[in-house]
């Protein structure tokens, strides 16, 4: 996977609130030393200003795209709320991670998933 890769983080139930949670979180994992930045969308008519919609992500090589993945697993598990997001890399696939599913796995079953969509994450570029 080459230096650089950028990828976006969105859900269509994800609110602002939450985007700034999962950024927080991001931001305190150690090995994801790329930035994780907050996408604002411009503001519709009617609208005081802009709404935070997205996350952009940088992540170079496997060790940030696993810190990624972990991330994004680890912050969906601790959620009460059943939120799908959606990662977007730089080709425009997209990948859907179910939080809903996450809760229910045990130890094992979550070092699976997360080496699953670091795989997927991976395999992008």
């Amino acid at each position: 996977m080459p230096e650089g890769s950028t990828y976006l983080i969105f859900g269509t139930d994800l609110s602002g609130d939450a985007l700034r949670s999962l950024r927080r979180w991001m931001l305190d994992v150690r090995n994801l030393s790329g930035p994780v930045d907050l996408r604002e969308a411009d503001p519709q008519p009617g609208e005081m200003g802009s709404l935070s919609d997205a996350l952009v992500v940088a992540a170079g090589s496997g060790g940030a795209i696993t810190a990624l993945a972990g991330a994004v697993v680890s912050w969906l598990r601790h959620r009460t709320t059943d939120l799908t997001l959606k990662i977007t890399g730089a080709d425009g696939t997209t990948i859907e991670v179910d939080g809903k599913r996450i809760r229910a796995v045990d130890a094992d079953q979550l070092s699976v998933m997360i080496g699953d969509l670091a795989a997927q994450l991976g395999a992008r570029d």
